[in-house]
């Protein structure tokens, strides 16, 4: 029996709580190694220099957006919803069938995580430690100051980032299903995800490493003193990067966004599949 919608809600608020709480250091220094226009400093370095200069708290600046965006309830239950679109049997799809309805996620769900995601990232760039003291005073900054613009900096490549990682995750998810048995106890099930997740989140990350500098750029930049932006579109922001640090700039830091999505993913895929589980009674 499919998922009521009020279910799938819950399954994905878990899901994404669980991801943010479990993967916010790695985030922080993902994000720092995004904006960065110098030398990206090792994971292992860059989480204890950030940790000796701002103190520990430091690596959990911007939690809150990052917990309450919908992110992981927008994808999964987005997903959920695309499938039935693009399959007479949300049950049986094809993997071309999962990579459109993993594309048809992006939308909706950028819509309503950008906001979020640009506060986030605002919390965790270097240069803005000192300029925000909470997450909700970013926020109120950045509304009072830019307005909607500003609170949705950054959202063409974070639809593209979207539209590319999901058909990629689950498109994988699907071909990988494909060739494993059927689980017969929620730890077999909960094995698979895992590891499936992890293979997943790879892939996916592979392609949409370019628009997530583009979309850390653009939401980490705060106006100059006459409103003038670094980075005022997407395509202006794809052609300076280029020229100025090279084709190379687009892959910074993609061995923190590899760990980021292999710790992340299959924990949020885990809890949202857990709960669904739960919900529905039988192994999913």
């Amino acid at each position: 029996m499919p998922l009521r919608p009020h279910e799938e809600i819950i399954a994905g608020f878990v899901a994404g709580c669980a991801d943010a709480m479990a993967c916010h250091p790695v985030d922080v220094v993902k994000t720092q190694a995004h904006v960065t226009k110098g030398t990206v400093t090792p994971f292992a370095r860059a989480l204890r220099e950030q940790a000796a200069t701002h103190g520990v708290t430091s690596l959990y600046r911007g939690v809150l957006p990052a917990c309450m965006r919908p992110q992981a309830l927008c994808m999964y239950v987005g997903f959920e919803w695309s499938k039935k679109l693009v399959s007479k049997d949300a049950r049986a799809m094809t993997t071309s069938e999962a990579f459109a309805a993993g594309w048809l996620t992006a939308y909706a769900e950028s819509a309503c995580v950008t906001p979020f995601e640009t506060v986030k990232v605002r919390m965790q760039t270097k240069e803005n430690m000192h300029r925000y003291a909470s997450s909700l005073s970013c926020a109120r900054e950045i509304a009072r100051t830019e307005g909607m613009r500003g609170l949705y900096a950054g959202f063409w490549p974070t639809c593209l980032r979207n539209n590319v990682f999901n058909s990629c995750y689950f498109g994988t998810i699907q071909w990988c299903k494909g060739y494993l048995p059927s689980p017969e106890s929620f730890s077999q099930q909960a094995s698979q995800n895992i590891g499936v997740g992890v293979v997943a989140g790879l892939v996916a990350t592979a392609f949409k490493m370019p628009f997530d500098i583009l979309k850390s750029r653009m939401q980490g930049q705060v106006p100059n003193a006459s409103g003038a932006l670094e980075y005022p579109t997407m395509t202006e922001a794809a052609t300076k990067i280029l020229r100025t640090e090279g084709p190379t700039a687009f892959y910074k830091g993609t061995a923190v966004t590899a760990a980021r999505i292999t710790l992340g993913f299959p924990i949020s895929f885990v809890a949202f599949e857990a709960v669904a589980s739960l919900f529905e009674d039988e192994i999913r």
